[in-house]
C-alpha cells in the first residue's frame, strides 16, 4: 500500500500516528507539505488599485525562506513520528496550490490512500454541507484513490 500524508504546518506527527494506527501491514509512506502560493497568485491577478504593492525582493526572499523553513520543520516532525513507529518514508516539500499538488502527487506516487486532516477550531465546529474547507473538498472530489479524512483534535478519534 502506498500512503500519501498531506502534512500541514502543525499536527503532522499526529496525522502520521493516527493514520498508521488505521493501516494494516506494510506501507510505503510519502509525506508531503505544500507551501501555498495561491494567495500570492490571486493577488497578482487583481489589477490596480486592488493589488497591493509587491514586497521588495529582499523581503520576498526572506518570506520564501521562512515558508521553506516552516515546511521543512513540519516534515521533519512528521518523519520523526513515522520513524518512532518503526516505519520508513520519504518527505517532499512543494510549492503550489495545496489541493492541486496533493492530488497530482497522489497520481505520480500511484497512491492507494491520501491521508488529510480536517482543520477545526474548538469554538467553531462546522457541520453539514459546509463542513469541509475548499482544499479537503477538492481532494475528496478529485483524488485518484481513497481518502482518509481525520478530524483534528478536540476529542474526535482520540
Amino acid at each position: 500500500m502506498r500512503v500519501l500524508c498531506a502534512i500541514g504546518v502543525r499536527g503532522g506527527a499526529e496525522l502520521v500516528r493516527r493514520t498508521a494506527a488505521r493501516i494494516c501491514g506494510d506501507a510505503q509512506w510519502h509525506l508531503l507539505h505544500v507551501i501555498d502560493v495561491g494567495p500570492r497568485v490571486d493577488m497578482e491577478r487583481l489589477g490596480p488599485p486592488h493589488r497591493p504593492p509587491r514586497p521588495h525582493p529582499p523581503h520576498e526572499r526572506e518570506l520564501n525562506r521562512a515558508e521553506g523553513v516552516g515546511g521543512e520543520e513540519a516534515l521533519k516532525e512528521a518523519l520523526d513520528a513515522l520513524q518512532a513507529l518503526g516505519l520508513k518514508g520519504e518527505a517532499r516539500l512543494e510549492r503550489g496550490r495545496p489541493n492541486e499538488v496533493i492530488v497530482e502527487m497522489a497520481q505520480r506516487a500511484n497512491a492507494d490512500l491520501i491521508a488529510i486532516e480536517r482543520r477545526e477550531r474548538a469554538d467553531h465546529l462546522r457541520q453539514g454541507p459546509a463542513s469541509l474547507g475548499h482544499n479537503a473538498r477538492f481532494i475528496v472530489d478529485h483524488a485518484p484513490c481513497d481518502v482518509l479524512l481525520l478530524r483534528s483534535g478536540y476529542g474526535y478519534g482520540q
